[in-house]
């Protein structure tokens, strides 16, 4: 008897931290589909570099992770090719985000949900920080990112708004 209420206790428990992980990741659900529109990156002095964004993200594994998946081109040249997993860890009460460039680069940020259809995340590269934010609104994605040096100067290197298809 008490092996079964040890086992219950234990079923219980995995299930609560399975809901509290659905229940968090449908906070995704705005960001899933396709995107289409521009993207304006700076990567150093000059002119920024204006490039047609491909956004595709879906959910993966019956919901338990959101897959990212962003192609920027330049008259048929890719010239940013990234990808992403978000989920969220019922024990540490948080979402998790690792990216992956097309160069084999990885980073794995702090991700946030910070109000109904706003994301950030951000993360520490060698010599600078980046930050983050996606807003949605209806089928309008906008998007900045910016980086800084000592944390608390910032300078914009993208602006990117899409819409969805």
């Amino acid at each position: 008897m008490k092996n079964l209420l040890v086992y219950a206790f234990v079923l219980l428990t995995l299930l609560c931290r399975a809901q509290t992980s659905a229940d968090e990741m449908k906070k995704l659900a705005p960001l899933v589909g396709q995107w289409k529109g521009t993207a304006s990156y700076r990567m150093g002095p000059g002119e920024p570099q204006i490039v047609q964004q491909l956004e595709n993200i879906d959910f993966r594994l019956h919901g338990a992770i959101l897959q990212i998946e962003g192609i920027g081109t330049v008259a048929d040249r890719t010239v940013h090719h990234a990808m992403a997993i978000v989920n969220f860890d019922a024990n540490q009460k948080k979402f998790f985000f690792r990216s992956y460039l097309s160069d084999g680069k990885m980073a794995d940020a702090d991700f946030q949900v910070t109000a109904e259809g706003v994301y950030t995340w951000g993360f520490d590269y060698p010599g600078r920080k980046m930050r983050y934010r996606i807003t949605i609104v209806g089928n309008q994605w906008t998007e900045t990112g910016d980086y800084s040096s000592d944390g608390t100067q910032w300078t914009r290197f993208i602006d990117m708004n899409l819409t969805k298809q």
